[in-house]
């Protein structure tokens, strides 16, 4: 068989030497659907195994991923920024009148709401550096630092979840419950984080709970010391 892309003689279903496929058809809606969906999700089905994955057993996927087995799955910082495009898309939907959704917030708020995608990935490495000290008498030491990075990509993912799960709650519910759904938006990624911390680090239940309050508690304070270092230079 010969490549339609490089003209090399080969034997396959993929050119040894430009990678391309032996099917390669006359272009039709269907192929650049498939194209337009290989773009965005990076390759084939990888967006959707990826997140199935991480959703159902965050464990294996962060396991098969720092042991090499990663054909299949989306990387971690472009699955992270796909996710958060979709729950920025999601966020500007305005639900009923006097919904939660509806209510006018900051400047500051909105400013970090257009810029979630950046902030997200910027407050990572402070989740990584938490985990770290919190965990590091469960066995933290055996990672390094580029896994922890990769794998609290992955963790953040799950947090957008969890928000895309909870947020049409926010187009119907009136504005008066603001505080609850706040509140129970918290509780329930505490548990999230709580389900994955216990995934990766088994132990007893209020050993891994401790340990996850105060990886949050660190985490909190990383971003406060930050958000307070980077505010001082517009203070008066």
């Amino acid at each position: 068989m010969i490549c339609k892309n490089c003209g090399t003689e080969f034997e396959g279903n993929y050119c040894n030497q430009c990678g391309q496929k032996s099917t390669v058809g006359r272009l039709t809606w269907k192929s650049v659907w498939d194209n337009l969906l290989h773009g965005i999700f990076h390759v084939d089905n990888t967006f959707v195994k990826t997140t199935r994955t991480l959703v159902v057993h965050p464990d294996r996927l962060l396991s098969d991923y720092f042991e090499g087995r990663r054909k299949g799955y989306m990387a971690p910082v472009p699955l992270l920024a796909v996710w958060c495009v979709i729950l920025l898309f999601f966020g500007h939907i305005k639900g009923l009148p006097g919904s939660i959704s509806t209510i006018e917030t900051s400047d500051t708020h909105n400013w970090i709401v257009e810029h979630y995608t950046l902030l997200t990935i910027a407050t990572v490495p402070f989740m990584v550096l938490a985990v770290k000290i919190a965990f590091r008498k469960a066995g933290s030491a055996r990672y390094n630092w580029v896994e922890y990075l990769l794998g609290c990509c992955y963790l953040s993912v799950l947090y957008i979840l969890l928000s895309l799960v909870v947020m049409p709650l926010g187009w119907v519910l009136d504005a008066s419950y603001y505080q609850a759904y706040e509140c129970g938006n918290q509780v329930l990624a505490l548990v999230l984080t709580y389900w994955a911390a216990y995934s990766f680090f088994p132990d007893k239940f209020w050993i891994t709970l401790w340990r996850t309050l105060w990886a949050v508690v660190l985490y909190l304070l990383f971003l406060g010391v930050i958000g307070v270092a980077l505010a001082l230079p517009f203070v008066d």
